[in-house]
């Protein structure tokens, strides 16, 4: 264990040296949702593994025998027509020790009209991206797994091309007894290989993360709290758009105490989640979920909403699982997750 957390501190050290704001990031579709399950538990799960294939994109250590020959696809419909998909096979090698798991991911921005700079109009164009993955798992003790992923980025913006190399490095602790389970991962270190323009369009979404899931005793429910961005402590936006240059005479103007801005900051690297496990083998899983830098940073002022807000529910026909996850980011813009899993 020793040598574990002596490798997630190296990587902890360099990604603190290469953590950038919001915005600055190459292959932003690496940060996006891989599961349907994911996305109705506020986006981000690190500490549940069973038989679903889909979170080994979140942490590859939760990768186990369990998912030996499962297949998965999810497509996430996303606001203004872009489209983002996953799809991952698990394999576990007995004879290895080690659970094997692969698959791809891409991300598609649809139709976009290609102009000269008088505006004129003369056909279209195309964006995306894909990331072939693999990786594997293997237990260090009876309640210790580790697992490591590898992925080939690429991303084309018309007749421009892009690529890269990503890796996730994570931990799993899981007692069954006490049903209790910790993660611990690094997810999207890697380095840009080619640019559009041969000049760097940003590091990689890294994202040091760690978490803890306790299904209570006496209630079929599993709740989850996973801390984001260990790397980079300010993850607050300086909105220039937001400050007013008109200040009323006898009237101070209201700035925010700096206690209720780091107790504000403190908050957005979490994300709450609750799970109803319903029925003897999970037939029927009810999801909710709260990411509070979603809800910050998509919120209108002055105006309720339920940005960061998540749900969804799953569903087990016989062979099948079919997961459906809504997000709602924004008051324009709300997302729809729909996952189908099997073992051949």
């Amino acid at each position: 264990m020793k040598k574990i957390f002596t490798y997630f501190l190296l990587f902890f050290c360099v990604s603190i040296g290469t953590a950038q704001i919001g915005g600055q990031h190459s292959f932003k579709s690496l940060s996006l949702s891989p599961s349907a399950r994911v996305s109705g538990l506020g986006l981000s799960l690190i500490t549940v593994g069973g038989e679903d294939v889909l979170l080994t994109y979140e942490n590859p250590a939760v990768a186990n025998p369990k998912m030996h020959k499962q297949i998965s696809f999810q497509h996430n419909f996303l606001p203004g027509g872009v489209k983002h998909g996953v799809f991952a096979v698990g394999y576990d090698a007995a004879k290895l020790g080690m659970t094997f798991h692969g698959g791809v991911r891409f991300l598609n921005y649809g139709t976009i009209p290609k102009t000269d700079i008088f505006g004129t109009q003369s056909g279209n164009i195309s964006a995306g991206e894909w990331a072939l993955q693999v990786g594997a798992s293997r237990p260090l003790s009876e309640r210790w797994r580790m697992g490591m992923n590898v992925s080939l980025l690429n991303a084309h913006l018309d007749a421009y091309t892009a690529s890269g190399l990503s890796a996730d490095v994570g931990v799993f602790y899981l007692d069954t007894a006490k049903n209790l389970s910790y993660g611990l991962v690094l997810k999207h270190f890697g380095t840009e290989l080619s640019t559009f323009n041969e000049e760097p369009a940003g590091k990689l979404p890294v994202n040091l993360s760690m978490g803890l899931s306790k299904r209570l005793a006496h209630l079929p429910l599993r709740l989850t709290a996973t801390f984001n961005h260990l790397e980079q402590w300010d993850l607050t936006y300086d909105d220039p758009n937001a400050k007013s240059d008109i200040i009323i005479i006898g009237e101070a103007p209201k700035t925010q105490s700096k206690l209720v801005s780091q107790v504000d900051n403190f908050f957005r690297h979490l994300v709450f989640s609750g799970e109803f496990l319903l029925g003897k083998f999970e037939q029927v899983r009810l999801r909710i979920g709260y990411n509070h830098l979603i809800h910050k940073e998509l919120m209108v002022k002055n105006v309720r909403g339920i940005s960061g807000f998540t749900g969804g529910i799953g569903i087990k026909i016989k062979r099948f699982r079919i997961d459906y996850g809504y997000t709602n980011y924004h008051l324009g813009g709300k997302a729809s997750h729909l996952a189908i899993s099997s073992h051949f």
